[in-house]
């Protein structure tokens, strides 16, 4: 073997592991674990939102493609964990954890949410205590210490992995109080599967009991982590990342009961 074939070889490496890192080779299919039940951010059926359209147009700037694998919002890391996908979405960062998170790509807001005509005055966690609430699952856990410990406390709080449930049960005066992001709610409050049981044109209160949760999707790999970002911030530059949010807005405000 000669040595300028192993230098040119060298530098073919070098070469490769160069595009590698700068995220330029050729498309790559990304198994990116997703979390179900969560419209508008993941409309699984139809595999389109805003959060799952911004993660596969970050991966889509930097010449990948999301192959989405559905799974419970509480099996998501572990399967990113077991090896089971590339990447997992949505999660927040874990002390200890082997993956690599990305920058913030979404933000939850979720309210304290009840029927106006409860008369409920709710301003603070642990006001919720002795109420009847159904949060999403895995609430207890992305909430907060003070509200991981209302839920121990509290014999009439139970978490949904299916969140349609949640203003069935509401509208229908079987819980108190629904802890849940405002655009999923009202998501699932105008679909024709709750609207033909209940009455959804109930006034509402959002309690403002909880600070927007910042989501990121977590990766095995931290070059493929560093191209999420950069082809997140393309997205933010462009100014396609807030047409993504105001399409899925605009979509759900026409949708809401009048």
């Amino acid at each position: 073997m000669s040595y300028r074939w192993m230098r040119s070889a060298w530098f073919l490496a070098v070469g490769l592991a160069t595009q590698w890192a700068a995220g330029t080779l050729g498309a790559a299919e990304v198994r990116v674990a997703v979390g179900l039940f969560l419209p508008p951010y993941v409309i699984a059926d139809e595999w389109r939102g805003m959060e799952y359209d911004i993660v596969r147009r970050a991966l889509e700037l930097e010449g990948h493609t999301i192959v989405p694998q559905p799974t419970y919002l509480a099996r998501v890391a572990k399967d990113l964990e077991h090896g089971a996908v590339d990447a997992a979405m949505p999660v927040q960062v874990r002390a200890g954890a082997k993956e690599f998170y990305s920058e913030p790509h979404i933000q939850y807001q979720n309210f304290a949410i009840t029927l106006r005509s409860s008369n409920l005055e709710l301003r603070k966690i642990g006001d919720l205590a002795g109420r009847s609430v159904v949060a999403f699952q895995e609430a207890s856990r992305y909430l907060g210490p003070e509200f991981e410990a209302m839920a121990k406390a509290n014999p009439n709080y139970r978490e949904e992995a299916k969140q349609v449930v949640q203003p069935i049960l509401l509208f229908h005066g079987r819980t108190e109080v629904v802890v849940a992001d405002r655009f999923i709610f009202n998501w699932f409050a105008s679909s024709p599967e709750v609207r033909q049981k209940v009455d959804v044109t109930q006034p509402l209160r959002f309690h403002p009991l909880f600070p927007p949760t910042d989501y990121r999707v977590a990766f095995r790999d931290e070059a493929l982590r560093d191209a999420f970002n950069r082809g997140l911030k393309r997205l933010r530059d462009s100014g396609e990342y807030q047409r993504i949010m105001d399409n899925y807005d605009r979509t759900l405000t026409a949708a809401l009961p009048k």
